[in-house]
């Protein structure tokens, strides 16, 4: 294979190639997509958190947030409650029909981490967490 150092455009691809057939494959087994699924992966660990914790969580704008909140909310995944501390705050809960599709997808994302780590070493795969936490790091 011709090495080739164009690390941008590589991550770039696989990125796109992982996450088109991630999302497929979500959509498939809950009929939501992978940005969505990480959206009920932290709900199922902080249920009911401030819409503004959730969109730092997932490095997302306010525009952002409410759109992937409203889609959520549309298919009976997620409900907004107001917070009794500040009306002005809102909290999101994950529906019993939210905890089903979390775990749902979190089948099908396991499947895809363990098929990245085909075919690699144990070496490989720490060597591979370990850069892409530098580059995760160095453009924080």
């Amino acid at each position: 294979m011709k090495k080739d150092e164009r690390f941008i455009f590589l991550i770039g691809q696989a990125r796109h190639r992982l996450f088109t057939r991630l999302d497929q494959a979500l959509m498939k087994a809950a009929g939501i997509t992978a940005a969505q699924s990480g959206a009920l992966y932290y709900l199922m660990e902080h249920d009911g958190c401030l819409l503004s914790e959730l969109s730092r969580a997932l490095l997302l704008d306010k525009a952002a947030i409410t759109g992937l909140v409203d889609r959520l909310e549309n298919k009976g995944l997620v409900e907004r409650c107001r917070a009794a501390s500040d009306r002005r705050a809102i909290n999101i809960r994950l529906t019993d029909a939210g905890k089903d599709a979390a775990r749902k997808c979190l089948v099908v994302t396991k499947e895809f981490n363990n098929a990245v780590k085909e075919g690699l070493s144990e070496q490989e795969i720490s060597m591979f967490s370990t850069i892409l936490q530098k580059i995760i790091s160095r453009f924080s």
